[in-house]
């Protein structure tokens, strides 16, 4: 068998620190969470809650991308519920890497290189779900047939919640083998970007790992000569807000926690995003006390900008 695989599609990030950036995604199939309470009235109370995915009819469905956005529950429950998988992907890493390559490519950059031939700008890779760390060896493979080709992405993201403890395996390719890719150099870019599941939001309870979270921000690598060690992983902190008093509550607490397991200079960034996968849901009179509330207490804000450049459509 193959890697499983939802979609793949060529977009930009459109959250967070690194939104604007060009990216080729790979979204793998199978998530260890559901993430039920997103959008419902009352995200901690399962009893109240409307699921569109359990039962939209598929007879006509070919592919993901004829589906809808939907407005409660997880908005990509067609990349982990076992109703979809007959519409996803199974191939090899090295056909995901020419496929991911042949999606980069345009008449500005017929080779589809991950750095561009006209403006030396990077195109990411990003890995994300349902959730790519139960996927750990893939990655690994993707990139190793990247490699292999002769086009290595100098920035990879995993976007994850975060729950799923890093592999020693994965961990030294980080450390070793993808910061000395084309000749040792270390400019490249191993990110994070973790969005840990907040009860009052999500109605995941028990999903904030600060044991995990820290291990992925803790990643060095001997330094150069006798240099000390380099952190060879970069990070955020990306939490879906509603805005009640009860969210905030708990993201207090649960970044109280997880500061506690990191020493100063080794704190991520933290950003909001308010809840809602679907351009009606980002209304101003829903983001405007967010956004002042997160930015009053010192956060980043994070907006879905994909939603406002593509509109309500799967794969962008």
């Amino acid at each position: 068998m193959g890697i499983r695989y939802s979609e793949m599609f060529y977009s930009f990030q459109g959250e967070a620190e690194l939104a604007g950036v060009p990216a080729v995604w790979l979204r793998f199939f199978g998530c260890n969470l559901e993430c039920a309470g997103f959008g419902q009235k009352d995200p901690t109370d399962p009893t109240t809650y409307v699921l569109p995915y359990q039962d939209y009819d598929l007879t006509n469905i070919t592919k993901n991308e004829e589906l809808p956005v939907w407005k409660t529950g997880c908005d990509s429950s067609y990349s982990w519920s076992s109703r979809y998988k007959h519409l996803a992907h199974d191939a090899t890493a090295a056909e995901i890497a020419q496929r991911m390559i042949d999606m980069n490519k345009s008449e500005h950059n017929p080779e589809g290189l991950f750095n561009h031939p006209k403006t030396g700008l990077d195109t990411m890779v990003c890995f994300t779900g349902g959730e790519p760390m139960l996927y750990q060896q893939a990655m690994i493979d993707i990139l190793r047939a990247l490699f292999d080709l002769g086009n290595m992405p100098r920035i990879v993201t995993v976007e994850t919640n975060a729950t799923r403890p890093i592999s020693p395996d994965l961990l030294d390719y980080i450390r070793f083998e993808f910061a000395g890719v084309q000749g040792g150099r270390w400019d490249f870019r191993w990110h994070w970007a973790m969005s840990p599941k907040l009860f009052s939001v999500s109605g995941e309870a028990n999903a904030i790992k600060p044991e995990i979270i820290a291990s992925y921000i803790q990643i060095y690598a001997p330094g150069p000569g006798r240099m000390p060690p380099v952190r060879k992983a970069t990070a955020v902190l990306k939490f879906v807000g509603n805005g009640t008093q009860k969210n905030w509550d708990e993201l207090d607490a649960a970044l109280k926690v997880i500061r506690l397991k990191l020493v100063p200079d080794e704190n991520p960034s933290v950003w909001i995003m308010p809840v809602g996968a679907r351009a009606e849901e980002q209304g101003p009179e829903f983001l405007g006390p967010i956004c002042r509330e997160a930015m009053r207490r010192g956060y980043n804000v994070a907006m879905r900008t994909q939603i406002f450049a593509f509109g309500n459509v799967i794969g962008s």
